[in-house]
């Protein structure tokens, strides 16, 4: 299974902002459902990921979860159509009464 998200932030050890211990990528996405996460960009990628770049999101199962791994870039009119395609989906779901507010799914801490 995949899933379509837009790049917000891009941490990598390139970056001067931040300090890592490792030459892994993450990217901090708006998903198409309106979920924010942070994944793991796939090394061969990592160079090439752009803020605002259309990615797809591996979400195969595995034994601990699901992968969630950038595995490619989507740019252009493939990435706008993919996106516009998600988005109006997701807000037919809302329309039809499928899909709860985001703000109504959180959880209330009693502290």
């Amino acid at each position: 299974m995949y899933h379509v998200g837009r790049v917000i932030e891009i941490f990598s050890g390139d970056d001067k902002s931040v300090i890592a211990f490792d030459n892994s990528a993450q990217a901090l996405l708006d998903m198409w459902d309106e979920n924010m996460i942070t994944v793991a960009i796939d090394s061969h990628l990592s160079k090439s990921i752009k803020k605002d770049d259309i990615v797809l999101v591996d979400y195969t199962a595995t034994q601990t979860g699901p992968r969630m791994v950038v595995i490619k870039i989507l740019r252009g009119e493939v990435a706008k159509r993919t996106w516009k395609n998600y988005k109006d989906n997701f807000e037919k779901l809302r329309a039809k009464g499928q899909i709860k507010s985001v703000a109504s799914n959180k959880q209330s801490y009693v502290g």
